[in-house]
């Protein structure tokens, strides 16, 4: 018999059936010896939630729908909302970029489970035992409602509060439904609500809401304001014509848009802006234009909802900066003039306009979309920055006063919804510690026993093209029908089998002692270890 090198082979014993494998790292946490780590899959090492995208779409690969959505409830209540509007930084990050292909279409795989296997499996997420500690989330936008949920999870009583009578924050009242329908937004919402989540809209913080009241009555409280405020530009005050991006989708939303008139311009270059122009064309509106500051290659908004706009037909003006409204007896128009750069040699947001080279454009109704920032009278009694924002740890989340936290917009500025979320789970872990006594910043910098650098076997993967969802064509004023469909079950399973299936576990440390947890705890009996001949 072949001599056995028992060095080695204490670090090849474990065996991984990598079709079954889906990098979920339950082997990794059960190994009491130290041994296994995790080869982290790029896609779940880009997203901010850590969602192990290459796992559910294993699954979906392998005719596992239940399972791959089981799986994406672990870390996600929100897949509908998610498998619509997230900002797919998974997808960047997917590896088939690197190699010349393109990415896995992780995001509508994620809907079609949603759409398709969510019906007859809906999220039924179970709150922990009762804590007697309560908590108060300012905010019900993504971050505050992820930071409801998980602490409800923990057990904690929670009471989110909200300035609109329907929770939501931006999912609701400022996304379009041709983007987001309704009836998604409420089913999801209203899934983590029945945890047993109090919720208690039309109570604006400054307004209906004292800080110092929550910082008396709860053991910790979360603030999750969203950016609210419109930017307002010079030429804009008084002027009937003018309409702010946020305000006008939220009237849309609510049902009272108002009239727009045949030529619109929208100024802004990103997702809001986007959204108006298209809502606008919606409304009515026989001629949309969007001008922006930045540099066609440089817009803020998702590059397919620029194209989306530009099929149906709104034009894209980059580059030119509003300067004036002029009323000189003709018919009233808005001038602008070329936009050479947008930040200085610092860095800073300071457009650089030409005077030389001006145009201008006629307009029924105008639509400031230019950014939007928190209002800074939420933080009354609260230590501000130079900027209005509020005075908090990077890493905690955790301001001076130690029960309040923030979470989504009010400390990023505008952010992506995932990443909105993301933040909200960071406040709550930064909560349930503080309630629970335990130290807020031990671990939190800890990536985990896992390794980001590897080398990526691209072996396996078909090569057919990328699925894309269906998209449907607008039809003219008053289609707010969604824009995108769900993949069907056999190009949602056609897409997956795309997947390198990159990362997963591996036994690194050669110590281990043939214990067996992690082969035992391997809910897809997916690794065996082989124990040497020597030792039996």
């Amino acid at each position: 018999m072949k001599n056995v090198n028992m060095l080695t082979a204490l670090t090849d014993n474990i065996v991984i059936d990598n079709t079954k494998c889906v990098a979920c790292g339950e082997c990794v946490e059960r190994c009491i010896l130290d041994n296994l780590r995790l080869k982290l899959p790029p896609c779940a090492g880009a997203c901010p939630l850590g969602l192990n995208a290459r796992g559910y779409v294993n699954l979906i690969a392998r005719g596992e729908d239940v399972k791959a959505l089981e799986l994406v409830y672990k870390t996600l209540p929100f897949p509908g909302i998610l498998g619509r509007v997230c900002s797919r930084p998974c997808e960047e990050d997917c590896h088939r970029n690197a190699t010349g292909k393109s990415a896995v279409s992780i995001r509508d795989l994620k809907r079609y489970l949603a759409d398709t296997v969510g019906k007859d499996h809906p999220y039924k997420p179970v709150p922990g035992a009762d804590t007697g500690k309560k908590a108060a989330v300012v905010g019900a936008g993504p971050a505050g409602l992820m930071a409801a949920h998980d602490l409800r999870l923990k057990g904690h009583e929670v009471v989110l509060y909200d300035a609109e009578e329907e929770a939501g924050g931006m999912l609701r009242w400022g996304i379009p439904a041709f983007r987001l329908p309704v009836e998604i937004v409420r089913a999801e919402i209203n899934a983590v609500l029945s945890m047993g989540i109090t919720f208690e809209g039309g109570r604006r913080l400054g307004k209906d809401l004292r800080l110092a009241k929550l910082r008396d009555e709860f053991d910790a409280v979360i603030l999750a304001a969203g950016c609210e405020v419109s930017k307002e530009l010079n030429f804009a005050a008084g002027r009937d014509t003018i309409r702010y991006g946020l305000e006008f989708l939220r009237d849309l939303r609510a049902g009272v848009p108002g009239p727009v008139g045949k030529r619109v311009v929208v100024i802004g270059g990103g997702n809001v802006a986007v959204d108006a122009a298209q809502s606008a064309l919606r409304l009515g509106a026989e001629e949309v234009t969007m001008v922006s500051l930045e540099a066609e290659d440089n817009l803020p908004a998702f590059p397919w909802a620029i194209e989306d706009a530009r099929q149906e037909g709104v034009k894209l003006l980059p580059s030119w900066g509003p300067v004036r409204w002029m009323d000189d007896g003709q018919a009233p128009r808005l001038e602008f003039q070329r936009c050479d750069g947008v930040y200085d040699g610092e860095g800073r947001f300071n457009p650089c306009l030409n005077a030389c080279e001006t145009m201008s454009l006629e307009a029924d109704t105008v639509i400031i979309a230019a950014g939007q920032a928190v209002d800074a009278g939420l933080f009354d009694g609260l230590a501000l920055r130079p900027d209005g924002g509020p005075v908090y740890d990077e890493l905690t989340l955790q301001n001076s006063v130690g029960k309040i936290f923030f979470a989504g917009d009010c400390v990023t500025g505008p952010s992506s919804v995932v990443g909105a979320m993301a933040s909200g789970r960071r406040a709550a872990e930064s909560a349930d510690r503080f309630m629970a006594g335990e130290h807020l910043r031990y671990g939190r910098l800890y990536d985990g026993p896992v390794l980001r650098d590897y080398e990526i076997d691209v072996s396996g993967g078909v090569s057919t093209p990328r699925a894309e969802a269906p998209r449907r064509r607008f039809s003219g004023a008053g289609d707010f029908r969604e824009i995108e469909g769900a993949l069907t079950p056999e190009t949602a399973r056609q897409e997956a089998r795309r997947c390198y299936s990159c990362g997963g576990p591996f036994g690194m440390h050669r110590t281990c002692w043939f214990c067996l947890p992690c082969e035992v705890e391997c809910p897809e009996e997916a690794l065996r270890v082989e124990i040497p001949y020597l030792l039996r």
